[in-house]
């Protein structure tokens, strides 16, 4: 994920770049972590495989601490997190409605990657669990101290459901990431069978803006656009590439998307809405002229960074909705 990709939709997942809060912890690596945590010295803890190396963790941690994307894993798989990133409209962990009320009761850690070292500690996690961007510092060292540490570096979008499958791992929950995995390919099946000749002739796009006269196209390989691709959709031009999980034009360039016959636009799911900087681009004169919005196809997505299979169960069940009213 490069740092453009950062300063945008994982930006706001991870939310502002500011200085991590670098109160009193402990130095340390991740095996001397996993030793203070009760891993590998009893022989009962299990290494996982992490950007940060290979990490032994408890067989059976109790009190796991997720950090950005990884609080959504984790309550995926059935796991509530002892602390979490802040989930406000301000910091977006994209949660799913059924688990918003559960993770109100989880101990809020700080903002983003403004983690709180001292917070961290006294919630005494026997496992933390960092899913962020490459392109920001998780001062891993620090939480390495605390407890076994688990980074999970992210750099394209399919990272996440590889990291989600290896949290499952961590904490025991195979079972229920298989289950995951399966219903969703079942379900991009069904998707697939159902609405064939439909996905045959329609044109998709999944396109947004942050503001500085520019607007993205998101492709094939990106976190929508894979889901799009696992039922059969048919791209846009603009949007069927695979080397890149976005491109960036000026708004000057809105006609790239002329053949698009459906566009996604992202919707945050805390509040529900599309940014100002999307209402802003689809008030262009040229966006209007768009095939897409002429014939109001223009349609909001929530979980336009479908991080884990949970999210992409439900961006399934949206891309659904739409074909049923095509």
């Amino acid at each position: 994920m490069n740092p453009r990709a950062a300063r945008g939709r994982t930006a706001v997942a991870l939310a502002g770049a500011a200085a991590l809060l670098t109160l009193t912890a402990c130095g340390g690596n991740s095996s001397s972590a996993s030793e203070a945590g009760g891993g590998g010295k009893d022989g009962k803890g299990r290494v996982i495989e992490a950007t940060n190396g290979k990490v032994t963790v408890p067989a059976a941690p109790k009190r796991v601490v997720g950090i950005s994307y990884a609080t959504g894993a984790l309550l995926d798989l059935g796991v509530e997190p002892v602390g979490t990133s802040a989930i406000d409209e301000n910091n977006p962990v994209e949660l799913l409605p059924s688990q918003t009320e559960r993770a109100k009761r989880i101990t809020s850690i700080g903002s983003g990657i403004e983690t709180n070292i001292e917070k961290v500690a006294s919630l005494k996690p026997d496992l933390i669990v960092v899913e962020g961007a490459t392109a920001f510092d998780w001062n891993v060292k620090k939480l390495e101290g605390i407890a076994p540490t688990l980074y999970f570096g992210i750099k394209t979008p399919v990272d996440l459901l590889n990291a989600q499958e290896k949290i499952a791992q961590a904490v025991g929950k195979e079972d229920a990431f298989t289950k995951l995995k399966t219903d969703y390919r079942q379900k991009a099946e069904k998707i697939k069978n159902t609405y064939g000749d439909k996905l045959k002739s329609v044109n998709w796009a999944v396109a947004s803006s942050y503001g500085n006269g520019e607007f993205i196209v998101d492709t094939r390989t990106s976190w929508v656009g894979r889901i799009l691709a696992d039922v059969g959709a048919k791209f846009a031009k603009a949007a069927d590439d695979g080397k890149e999980h976005e491109v960036t034009y000026s708004q000057e360039k809105i006609e790239v998307l002329s053949d698009a016959d459906v566009i996604l636009v992202p919707r945050a799911a805390a509040t529900g809405e599309v940014s100002k900087e999307v209402k802003e681009l689809q008030d262009k004169p040229s966006w209007k002229l768009l095939k897409a919005s002429k014939d109001n196809r223009v349609l909001p997505v929530t979980y336009a960074t479908a991080d884990r299979y949970g999210t992409s169960i439900d961006v399934l069940d949206q891309i659904e909705k739409v074909l049923k009213g095509l």
